[in-house]
């Protein structure tokens, strides 16, 4: 088959690397090519497994301990004991372009103007070139090109803003997260190998970027001092956040056509993660092409039902309350005192603890988690009043 892949990041890289390996004539058009996010560049572990030998091929930088903090009234530390690391993503992409190049895939560093289709076959419009194609598979981000001519665009309620700052000669292998309370989303200080990666998501609203600018620069400051923001390097960009009900019509493949990674809104709503949904997507595509039918029904079966229960925690977890207090707010409290806890955190944040049974996990470490509190000696610190 004649296979069109437009948009380079992870899953478009990935998935043209498997499908020219697969024997499909395979192009992949993106008018960037490799760039940088300002997301973290968290790899889980179930994401590194799904790299294969790559892995051994980046510039990675382990995480040994992650901070998490909410406000300046408490913080938690966790020890990760599956392993967590931090990438840049722009090196990411370019070993993943190259892998694909590698396997016969034909790269065009062109701007896709026009997508139609005639009787059985796509024509794609570049500003340079006209090609046709069997096959369309959009793999070009949350505001997706592809998906807004074959199906309805992820809606702008369904979206997060992502800001990030990298501070260069920078790292560590400490990780830190922080909660406000103001702040439906979370603050970041990611350490890469060679800087520091600092954002901030929340949900898309008007205005957002400055006020987010200004909030996430003067976190720095205070984190590192003033000095560092000469050189400090501005990135923004979109990110998916689907609501339960999106989930439910969330069409991600039709005839002659898929949509993958965050082009298919395939992001975990609370932390923003999706390098590993976009390299699963890539894979699950690769094993089922060309029946869209069947890459939808996989995914469904894959993904979905993990992204749905998080993206139903999400309202709880950033507006609900526990024990009379604001959520996150116990949480980083119990988790503070209670090594249970701490190592349920730290393995929803390295990918090894699913959200589909982390409720029964919870259910059974709540006696022990109980027991660590009452241990501590913190009885008269965790109270069930407060805001």
């Amino acid at each position: 088959m004649q296979i069109v892949v437009i948009g380079s990041g992870p899953s478009g890289c990935l998935v043209s690397r498997l499908l020219a390996l697969g024997g499909h004539e395979t192009t992949l058009i993106d008018a960037q090519g490799p760039w940088e996010k300002p997301c973290g560049g968290g790899l889980t572990t179930r994401a590194l497994e799904l790299t294969g030998s790559l892995k051994d091929q980046l510039p990675l930088q382990l995480i040994d301990r992650i901070s998490v903090y909410f406000g300046d009234e408490a913080s938690a530390t966790l020890r990760p004991t599956a392993t967590l690391a931090v990438v840049s993503r722009k090196q990411l992409g370019i070993k993943l372009l190259k892998e694909a190049e590698g396997t016969g895939v034909h790269f065009l560093k062109e701007r896709v103007m026009r997508l139609t289709r005639k009787n059985s076959r796509w024509m794609i419009q570049t500003r340079e070139s006209a090609l046709e194609a069997d096959f369309v598979v959009g793999a070009d981000g949350a505001t997706s090109f592809v998906r807004r001519s074959v199906a309805s665009p992820i809606s702008r309620t369904d979206l997060s803003v992502t800001l990030g700052y990298f501070i260069p000669g920078e790292t560590s292998s400490h990780m830190k997260i922080f909660f406000l309370r103001s702040l439906e989303g979370y603050l970041w200080s990611f350490p890469r190998p060679d800087h520091l990666s600092y954002g901030l998501i929340t949900r898309a609203e008007p205005g957002w970027t400055s006020r987010g600018k200004a909030l996430l620069s003067n976190f720095i400051e205070a984190d590192l001092g003033s000095d560092v923001m000469q050189r400090a390097e501005f990135y923004s960009a979109p990110v998916p956040c689907l609501d339960p009900r999106s989930w439910a019509r969330n069409t991600v493949a039709g005839d002659g056509w898929a949509l993958i990674g965050d082009a298919a809104g395939l992001v975990d709503p609370i932390t923003g993660e999706g390098i590993y949904y976009a390299f699963r997507s890539a894979r699950i595509l690769a094993d089922t092409l060309p029946d869209s039918s069947r890459y939808s029904q996989a995914l469904k079966a894959d993904c979905f039902g993990e992204l749905e229960r998080a993206s139903r925690m999400y309202r709880r977890f950033y507006r609900g309350r526990f024990l009379g207090v604001n959520f996150r707010k116990r949480m980083v409290q119990l988790a503070r005192r209670s090594p249970t806890l701490q190592a349920v955190l730290a393995d929803l944040i390295a990918g090894s603890q699913p959200y589909v049974d982390l409720k029964k996990r919870l259910a059974w470490s709540g006696p022990r988690v109980a027991f660590d509190v009452v241990r501590s000696g913190v009885g008269r610190g965790v109270r069930t009043t407060g805001h």
